[in-house]
């Protein structure tokens, strides 16, 4: 019989929630087939919700709780308190984000969210009408928890192009952008993370943010689409197909990243400049 396939509880939320089905089923001694047959489930599911590859849903938590006690309804939920407090448009984006091998995004006028410091953040987020003091905050928690996709044991390939526009916008002030294009340097270092900068001029993104996540299983692809009312997620192949295209387009008129980090720490010069 084969080993049984390691878990790394880094690997992602829904490996940390595997990690600990599997401590439940061993230590009750059961297969995966039998838990399968006392919950209603088959054993290719429950080896699915095991080893990560899919999310468990909350009549198989319940099941779970039948058999083990509760329990796992708490350690999914702390698993997920980032995405409880997103709006509830933008959470199945977070979970496609949160299991992607591989994240494309384009950004005309900020720094991406999974990029942005603390400060940052928070400056964008009190923009937006009727946010009130407390949630602001959680939404910077929540964005904050959000960026530990990026530390993880196998994180996703990330690439990020941005406009030139973006670095010289003063959200915040001198100090904050001082402190977030240093970041985006540092951020630059990691080898799955690529920063490309678009020059100023006319584009075919500039009318707005778009982002592409791609699954496990590498056949999924799901889209984000920045707007002025609720923005879109989709996994319509054609629009797929069209944002892939338009990415695609930007990245070539792009600077190499290079070229890109050393127009970034150019103005950090001029951020820090402004200081004195």
């Amino acid at each position: 019989m084969p080993a049984p396939r390691e878990l790394d509880p880094k690997a992602g939320r829904n490996a940390a929630f595997g990690v600990e089905l599997r401590r439940l089923r061993l230590e009750a001694g059961l297969t995966q087939e039998e838990l399968g047959n006392r919950i209603g489930y088959s054993t290719s599911q429950v080896g699915s919700v095991e080893v990560g590859k899919r999310a468990p849903t909350e009549p198989f938590i319940a099941g779970c709780e039948t058999v083990f006690g509760p329990g796992l309804r708490e350690v999914w939920a702390d698993l997920s308190k980032h995405k409880d407090r997103a709006p509830k448009w933008f959470r199945p984006w977070l979970d496609e984000e949160a299991e992607a091998v591989s994240l494309k995004t384009w950004q005309p006028l900020v720094v991406p969210g999974l990029l942005q410091t603390e400060a940052y953040a928070r400056v964008l987020l009190r923009c937006e009408p009727g946010f009130g003091h407390e949630q602001v905050e959680a939404l910077v928690a929540a964005r904050l928890d959000r960026q530990e996709i990026l530390n993880r044991t196998n994180p996703p390939m990330y690439l990020v192009i941005l406009d030139e526009g973006a670095l010289s916008r003063p959200i915040g002030g001198s100090e904050i952008m001082r402190e977030q294009l240093t970041h985006l340097v540092k951020a630059a270092e990691a080898p799955h993370i690529t920063i490309q900068i678009t020059p100023l001029g006319a584009n075919s993104g500039l009318n707005g943010a778009i982002a592409i996540a791609q699954a496990s299983d590498r056949q999924r692809h799901t889209v984000y689409l920045e707007t002025v009312g609720q923005p879109v997620v989709s996994s319509n192949s054609d629009l797929i197909a069209m944002v892939t295209m338009k990415l695609d387009a930007l990245r070539a008129e792009s600077l190499p990243q290079g070229a890109s980090l050393e127009l970034i720490r150019k103005m950090v010069e001029k951020w820090t400049s402004r200081l004195n």
